[in-house]
């Protein structure tokens, strides 16, 4: 197995893009550390690693806090002596309103978890990497980050797009040391949350504007961490990804429909 060993941290593992990148890593022979601010779906994201013969753990922690995240990689480290592989995946969304109406709390929140979370996280790892001469780090970000969000805000657009930055940085400095940084930008993800929240009739009008015709899973989204993860991308560092079916390549969007629903949702 082509991680057999080594240890990834997943943040946000607890449910959806996070939980299967978590699960495919497992497969793939790695000790995962299932990161969630749900306690409670950490747990249940690590009894199902744990169904499968693996040696993983949970830990319960707010990644915008960079106390609770260096108590969480102390701890993952007491456990399994190092972090090899970081994927950045806990995030929140952003609201969708207009600007002039976007509430400062708002903006700040969407920074704080989006943004510095990850920010938190790398500067957490990196020292152990650094000295393995070895070290993976996959961000998740969006496809806002190419163009803007559809359905969140600009606090959303603004913290992925700084997300690329910040990968674009780490991938410049820490190619010295042996470790890599990719990017990787969700098109339209199927997750159980979003499926819980859509229509059938939404859901399939989405897939038509996808040239694959599908939405996304976040199955497809684990099958490129891994690969990011591994060394069949050992000269691949700095790049983002997209992992949208083609949907950027002709986004159809109704200025006029959207534009309308800001507002109404601003008012």
């Amino acid at each position: 197995m082509e991680l057999e060993n080594k240890v990834a941290l997943v943040t946000g593992a607890g449910s959806g893009i996070g939980q299967a990148i978590a699960l495919r890593l497992a497969e793939a022979g790695a000790h995962i550390i299932v990161n969630d601010l749900d306690a409670q779906s950490a747990k249940k994201t690590v009894a199902i690693l744990n169904g499968q013969d693996a040696c993983n753990m949970a830990i319960q922690a707010d990644i915008s806090d960079p106390e609770a995240v260096g108590s969480m990689v102390a701890e993952g480290v007491k456990r399994f002596k190092t972090i090899d592989i970081l994927v950045n995946n806990a995030g929140i969304g952003g609201a969708s309103i207009m600007v002039a109406d976007l509430p400062p709390e708002a903006w700040d929140q969407a920074m704080a978890v989006n943004l510095k979370g990850a920010f938190n996280c790398c500067q957490a790892v990196i020292p152990l990497m650094q000295q393995c001469g070895w070290g993976k780090i996959v961000n998740i970000a969006s496809l806002a980050a190419s163009r803007m969000s559809k359905l969140g805000g600009a606090d959303y657009t603004a913290a992925k797009y700084g997300l690329v930055g910040l990968s674009h940085h780490l991938a410049f400095e820490l190619a010295t040391h042996g470790i890599n940084v990719n990017v990787i930008c969700p098109g339209a993800t199927l997750t159980p949350l979003v499926e819980s929240k859509t229509t059938e009739g939404f859901r399939t009008e989405v897939a038509a504007q996808i040239p694959l015709n599908r939405w996304v899973t976040p199955e497809d989204i684990a099958e490129a961490a891994l690969f990011l993860a591994s060394d069949r991308a050992a000269m691949i560092t700095g790049v983002v990804l997209g992992v949208d079916g083609g949907q950027l390549l002709g986004i159809a969007s109704d200025y006029k429909e959207d534009l309308k629903r800001r507002t109404e949702t601003s008012a």
